[in-house]
């Protein structure tokens, strides 16, 4: 484990600590200890010195590197103490190495061309010739080594054997007590990621193609969920500039994720890495009793309690769960002996209308009562490590500042005003885009009784030739109806290509096919508010809002529940222009798009491939395209590739 000491000769500025590899610090053998330096702040700190005896011998040197990371190798003696001596701001500095341990064993690793060579040792307090101890290695959630030895013994382990990522030995006695644990990342290319694009250098609004495959060892396509991102790569400069490929944070997190960003990191600096990554061990004799199924699958299931008119629990009481929306569901489940009921319903789309009967054995259901639990979201917590903020060089920020000028808009910020609207506003007002928009309310579609009467209701909005117009003709109306008005459900652009029997309009046609009891309130944007949605908000932008808190319902049938259920909402896809579209190319403003495309939700196809295309801006730029997810064998997924725009 690592050492911080406490010599009356240090500077107390400084934060160095001591991982011997293993844990420990074996004696009268070659022993290996890792060095780092940080200051109070967790910066890594350069520094150069020798480690010396109480005898003022020297028997090592060290200098760490960018990530105050160093490595010193020397044989310990028993009766001796040891020190790291250094100079710092002008002081000299000592700092005392753990203190042996005559009780310990340890894992050493030697690095071979195609192997691991693990030597286990033992101290003399505890050797033996007979003793048997185990090893075992644990990748993931997987256990991928195991070995039995006695006494001091070495073992192989073959490399290409081993998964990708950390893998992380330990050495246990026959009581199974910890001695040693040791990490070690492999990166034998056992998942491959190939990403090219059609080209290497592109014309402004120009279309790039981007194929992406992932393969094992043996070229075999592994499913894969990914993100991918294409961003200008001066942030990508600006944050290699601030050395973020080797953090210094007091709360260093080398896992997976970790090792496979830092793409940079040599093999020294990885395993001077895995030195530091100590106590990751969790005792295997522990039981631990399963999480409850009621509290941790809330979201997977519509479960509740049935009672009788006295507010009794209602056993073996038959429920059955209905919906049309969308899909029809049917389901039926007989309540408990504490009158409960659970239905495994794990993929329904947010604000699903659901209904919900329940009758006796007998196919009674008088003054029953239906209670449905409340969903339980799941708390997350980010560590400090991430909300780190990026500390962008003055040139890295004057470049892109010069480049993209963000800055252009003079005067001063107007003070924040709040309007307090008379009326009590009935819908989801949080959801709402502008506040110079026109507002359609569920009370509106009920009293109109239909979605198309209520949006011919709002002033500038009328059909002109069978198509759905906003402030007056355009000249693509009458040919075909590109123009209408841009729809987006919940934030999410729909396509309206459809026609039905009798309307030539197509957003309409759309509109119509939607569920009035379902949506909260239809916003239509038809002034410069609609910009913000590119060109074809210029043609009025309908932003359709679907109920989305459980908002329940009165039922006229005793023993009935009618409720609007959370599900799996849509992920609002990221915006990018098609200039693919006739006379899009020459639109009146510039696009200075410095991130040109970004998905978080890629998952391979049936041939385990990923296609995407996008548009370059008017920017010229040499842009990064960032490939980051998981496979479905756990494996974590980092590659980068560029291309230039002129």
């Amino acid at each position: 484990a690592s050492h911080k000491t406490h010599d009356n000769n240090q500077d107390n500025s400084l934060n160095i600590g001591f991982y011997p590899e293993g844990g420990a610090i074996m004696t009268g053998i070659n022993s290996t200890v890792t060095l780092r330096s940080t200051d109070k702040n967790g910066t890594p700190v350069s520094l150069s010195g020798i480690i010396k005896d109480n005898l003022d011998t020297v028997v090592a040197k060290f200098t760490t590197n960018s990530a105050g990371l160093a490595k010193f190798e020397f044989e310990p003696s028993r009766y001796r103490k040891y020190r790291a001596v250094f100079n710092y701001d002008g002081k000299d500095n000592a700092y005392s190495l753990p203190p042996f341990n005559f009780f310990a064993g340890q894992i050493a690793v030697t690095n071979l061309p195609a192997a691991l060579k693990l030597r286990i040792l033992l101290e003399d307090s505890i050797f033996k010739k007979n003793i048997e101890t185990y090893v075992v290695g644990i990748c993931r959630d997987s256990l991928v080594f195991a070995g039995i030895g006695k006494g001091l013994y070495e073992v192989f382990v073959d490399k290409h054997k081993l998964p990708d990522g950390i893998t992380t030995f330990y050495l246990f006695d026959k009581s199974f007590n910890m001695l040693s644990e040791r990490s070690v990342y492999i990166r034998e290319n056992n998942i491959r990621v190939t990403a090219s694009t059609d080209k290497n250098i592109y014309s402004k609004k120009d279309k790039v193609s981007i194929n992406i495959s992932i393969t094992d060892a043996e070229q075999h396509p592994v499913q894969s969920l990914l993100t991918v991102s294409v961003t200008d790569s001066l942030s990508s400069a600006a944050i290699a500039e601030n050395k973020n490929a080797h953090p210094g944070t007091k709360e260093l997190m080398v896992d997976n994720n970790f090792m496979a960003v830092n793409e940079g990191l040599t093999d020294e600096e990885r395993d001077l890495l895995m030195m530091t990554r100590v106590s990751s061990f969790q005792s295997i004799s522990k039981t631990v009793a399963p999480a409850s199924t009621e509290r941790s699958d809330s979201l997977l299931y519509i479960k509740g309690t049935v009672f009788n008119e006295k507010k009794e629990i209602s056993p073996n009481s038959v429920v059955s769960l209905m919906s049309n929306s969308g899909t029809t569901m049917i389901f039926t489940d007989t309540t408990d002996s504490k009158g409960r009921f659970r239905f495994p319903i794990d993929n329904y789309s947010d604000s699903t209308l659901f209904s919900l009967q329940v009758r006796d054995t007998k196919g009674f259901s008088k003054n029953k009562v239906i209670t449905i639990d409340p969903i339980e979201l799941p708390h997350v917590s980010t560590a400090a490590a991430l909300k780190q903020y990026v500390q962008l060089q003055a040139s890295a920020i004057k470049k892109y500042f010069n480049t993209y000028k963000p800055g252009e808009v003079t005067g001063k910020t107007l003070e924040t005003v709040i309007v307090r609207a008379k009326a009590k506003v009935t819908y989801d007002e949080t959801k709402r885009v502008s506040s110079n928009s026109a507002i359609i309310t569920s009370e509106d579609l009920i009293r109109k009784n239909n979605i198309k009467g209520a949006i011919l209701s709002i002033g500038g909005l009328q059909i002109i030739n069978g198509y759905l117009a906003v402030n007056g003709p355009s000249d693509m109306l009458g040919k075909g109806g590109q123009d209408e008005p841009l729809v987006l459900l919940d934030g999410v652009v729909q396509s309206v290509s459809f026609k039905e029997p009798g309307e030539s309009s197509s957003v309409l046609a759309y509109l119509n096919t939607l569920n009035p009891k379902e949506i909260d309130f239809i916003e239509v944007l038809k002034g410069p508010e609609a910009s913000t949605y590119g060109l074809r908000g210029g043609n009025g932008v309908i932003l359709v809002n679907t109920l989305s808190k459980l908002k329940e319902l009165k039922s006229n049938e005793p023993g009935g529940k009618v409720f609007y259920a959370k599900g799996i909402a849509t992920p609002v896809l990221f915006p990018k222009p098609d200039y693919g579209i006739k006379n899009l190319k020459t639109p009146v403003t510039t696009d200075n798009r410095s991130t040109l495309y970004w998905n978080g939700t890629l998952l391979s196809d049936v041939n385990n491939r990923v296609a995407l295309s996008f548009y370059t801006s008017d920017i010229p730029a040499t842009y990064k395209v960032t490939i980051s997810g998981i496979t479905v064998h756990g494996d974590v997924i980092f590659k980068t590739i560029f291309f230039q725009s002129k």
